[in-house]
């Protein structure tokens, strides 16, 4: 019983190299990849707003009517309302893909945007490797099963079977799972919107050429009278 169940493993072996095999061809031939407009891609940003003519109350009231507008919802959140203190708060939103760009352009409405970072990543690769991973080893696992129809009665060979069966459904599942997350990611971009009251903030404007001047001689002062202290405490140590 031993020669079927060792001829099985080394079928196995093959179904193997196949799926392997089929992994590289569609990964990294240039045909199978997707069309522009069916590219895959993640968006994950971040704003940095100040509050100079609203309360932290009030952006949250008006954040809150555009994530309902815009079918986002909000994974987390961060707020700071000490009184007496520049109060702050963190938002981390997560909205529709193609609902995006203006969910973006409309919370940069809502204050001063101090620093605004936009990040993507085309996974469309990776998208087409994880389907045609996912496929052919959904392939292999119905070869596994006709192999197990035909061991039936015999325990040793079932078992074997049964192994192989199991970690490529294993494989399957994590490949799944894998599928999933990148799903979201494609499907729901991250918005992270961090906001701090200031009621004097004045935003930074391009110096003029006076105004270098004047500021690059008030840091060489500074840095000629650090420099006369330093001198002054070397000689008293010196003597």
């Amino acid at each position: 019983m031993e020669a079927p169940a060792t001829a099985m493993v080394s079928e196995f072996r093959e179904m193997e190299e196949a799926d392997q095999t089929g992994r590289s061809d569609s990964s990294g031939s240039g045909d199978v990849l997707p069309q522009p407009a069916d590219r895959k891609i993640v968006y994950n940003s971040t704003v940095r707003m100040v509050l100079k003519k609203t309360s932290l109350e009030k952006f949250e009231t008006d954040i809150e009517a555009l994530i309902k507008k815009h079918s986002a919802y909000k994974s987390n959140g961060t707020f700071k309302l000490n009184q007496g203190e520049n109060r702050s708060g963190t938002w981390e939103i997560r909205v529709p893909a193609d609902q995006y760009a203006d969910f973006l352009a409309a919370v940069k409405t809502l204050g001063v945007p101090e620093e605004v970072q936009e990040n993507t990543k085309d996974v469309t690769a990776q998208y087409v490797d994880l389907e045609a991973r996912i496929a052919n080893q959904k392939r292999l696992e119905e070869r596994v099963l006709g192999v197990l129809d035909q061991v039936k009665g015999k325990i040793g060979d079932v078992l074997q079977v049964e192994q192989q069966l199991a970690r490529v459904r294993e494989t399957i599942e994590r490949l799944e799972g894998q599928m999933r997350v990148l799903k979201d990611k494609v499907t729901m971009a991250t918005l992270t919107v961090y906001v701090r009251e200031d009621k004097d903030y004045v935003p930074p404007q391009a110096l003029s050429f006076g105004d270098s001047i004047g500021e690059m001689w008030g840091k060489s002062i500074d840095a000629l009278v650090a420099f006369a202290k330093n001198l002054v405490l070397f000689l008293v140590a010196i003597f």
